[in-house]
């Protein structure tokens, strides 16, 4: 009897962490015109620098990037083909995700 519960246990704390480290997505569309995006960086809000750039390919104009995060608040910077920067602060992401279409009148 101690085995069956104990297993049940076990299998009852994996189901939990499991739904903790669901990932959402964070979509970012370049609607820049003639402008390619090359970087990309989605980093929590708490945090006092960026790490590393998310994709790996510009992204082209009319182009959808995807990229998965854990549910939480971010910072949410791209940089252009000019070196130019867009960004957005405390974005909350929830379990819907995010979708962000980039347009000029966005930039820093």
């Amino acid at each position: 009897m101690k085995r069956i519960i104990a297993l049940l246990t076990m299998a009852l704390i994996a189901t939990l962490i499991s739904g903790c480290g669901d990932n959402v997505r964070v979509e970012i569309t370049n609607d820049l015109g003639a402008w390619d995006i090359e970087e990309i960086y989605i980093d929590p809000s708490d945090s006092d620098e960026w790490t590393e750039n998310r994709i790996s390919n510009v992204l082209e104009p009319a182009e959808v990037a995807t990229i998965s995060v854990p549910a939480g608040i971010y910072d949410i910077m791209l940089v252009d083909e000019d070196g130019d920067s867009y960004t957005r602060w405390d974005v909350e992401i929830g379990s819907a995700g995010y979708n962000w279409s980039v347009e000029l009148s966005d930039m820093d």
